[in-house]
């Protein structure tokens, strides 16, 4: 009776394989033997799919001809989206996450010289605050599941699951209090736990919250507040016969920071509306930033221009500034960004994941102080804003850094050996 365990991510996804005897072993998935799979998906045709670093691969060896997908997991609790399409067939959310997870599978049971049809799903504390949506997400992701060769699914908060990992993994001679602070590509998810010696009981689970705040949302901030004028953020245009004067509209701001949904502004009436916006424009040089904006999307530049934001946030936490710089095609972007100026910028976006956090413990008896270790883990969790809130909050000797990829799919693992 052996089981998957599989941590399906915004930005990474991983898989681990549970055997009868309740030994667990991380599987090689990415295609240069990574155990960490990027959650991305290009195909150039309908016979080829790509994923992880050989998307990114075959996506310049194709020079970006074909469908190229990231963040997708974002969808998953969208009702309004029914689906995109894909070399002249339109596919739903459902089918697009059973490409990765049954590629997934595929490696896997190649691996182990198996065939798995058992799963422990990683899933979000919640998908969304709306509880019809936050349901349609799992049922979505149910589905995938069983597209992608699963029979039997069975899901699993990840917060809980980091808690599971980090409970395994520490002596402990007492009973201790730990909030488990899981920030990922699109959520950030905490969980107050009581760790012991005993065995897990749904009982120790002493809060829970979560929101669709995190790693994406902080590189969406940077575009919105630094690069996104060079894609015509800021342009004005004068439709004729009329005085008043427009700006660029706010939803297609929105698009614009969010890298999972930029190919939305190719859809027809965005894309013609845009080409209104550019021939009205009230200048030559807006006209040229938003030929910018059209290059981005028709060249599908999204994921590079949004690797560069990575690479540039990563840069000023340990400078006074830093300059985005993308030379790629017809774009050709130089922008310093001082340090200062993104603290600022992203302060909302840390005081909303701080009042998050804090909802935990609304939903418990237990005060900030009774906390006794703060466990990071996710990708985002090594941004030192979100450190410096941390540290702030809960002092700097409880907070301990976890495996920061593994611990999520270590603790499914774990979940799934008490299903053995």
């Amino acid at each position: 009776m052996s089981y998957y365990a599989i941590d399906f991510g915004t930005s990474n996804s991983l898989i681990s394989y549970i055997d009868n005897n309740g030994n667990s072993k991380l599987i090689p998935i990415d295609h240069d033997g990574d155990v960490i799979l990027k959650s991305i998906i290009f195909t150039p045709s309908q016979r080829e799919w790509y994923f992880g670093k050989e998307a990114i691969e075959e996506r310049e060896n194709n020079d970006g001809e074909g469908r190229f997908f990231r963040s997708i997991k974002k969808f998953l609790a969208e009702p309004n989206y029914k689906g995109t399409e894909v070399h002249g067939k339109l596919v739903s959310i459902e089918f697009l996450v059973s490409k990765i997870l049954g590629h997934m599978k595929i490696k896997a049971d190649r691996y182990v010289g198996e065939n798995v049809s058992r799963v422990v799903l990683g899933r979000p504390a919640r998908y969304s605050l709306d509880d019809s949506n936050d349901k349609l997400a799992e049922t979505r992701m149910e589905k995938a599941a069983k597209l992608a060769g699963f029979e039997t699914i069975i899901f699993c908060p990840e917060p809980l699951a980091a808690g599971l990992n980090f409970s395994s993994i520490n002596e402990k001679s007492k009973a201790i209090n730990v909030l488990i602070a899981d920030f990922g590509g699109g959520t950030s998810d905490f969980t107050i736990l009581k760790v012991h010696d005993k065995d897990y009981s749904p009982d120790d689970v002493l809060g829970m919250s979560g929101l669709f705040v995190a790693g994406d949302a902080l590189d969406g901030q940077m575009m919105r507040d630094f690069i996104s004028k060079h894609f015509g953020s800021q342009i004005e245009y004068q439709i004729p016969f009329n005085d008043n004067v427009l700006r660029f509209p706010k939803k297609m701001m929105l698009t614009l920071c969010s890298p999972a949904h930029i190919s939305i502004l190719r859809e027809k009436e965005t894309w013609e509306l845009l080409k209104e916006i550019q021939s009205y424009s009230i200048s030559d040089e807006y006209k040229r930033l938003i030929e910018q904006l059209f290059t981005l999307v028709e060249e599908q530049l999204a994921y590079p221009v949004y690797r560069e934001i990575e690479n540039t946030k990563i840069e000023l936490s340990s400078k006074n500034c830093a300059c985005y710089t993308f030379k790629q095609s017809s774009i050709n972007i130089e922008e310093v960004i001082s340090e200062e100026s993104y603290r600022e910028s992203i302060s909302p976006t840390i005081e909303k994941i701080k009042n998050s956090m804090l909802m935990a413990f609304e939903h418990s008896s237990l005060e900030l102080s009774d906390i006794d270790k703060v466990f990071i883990t996710g990708g985002t969790g090594q941004s030192p804003y979100i450190q410096e809130m941390l540290r702030n909050i809960f002092g700097a000797e409880k907070i301990s850094d976890g495996e920061v990829f593994q611990s999520v799919i270590n603790g499914l693992s774990e979940y799934a050996k008490l299903q053995l």
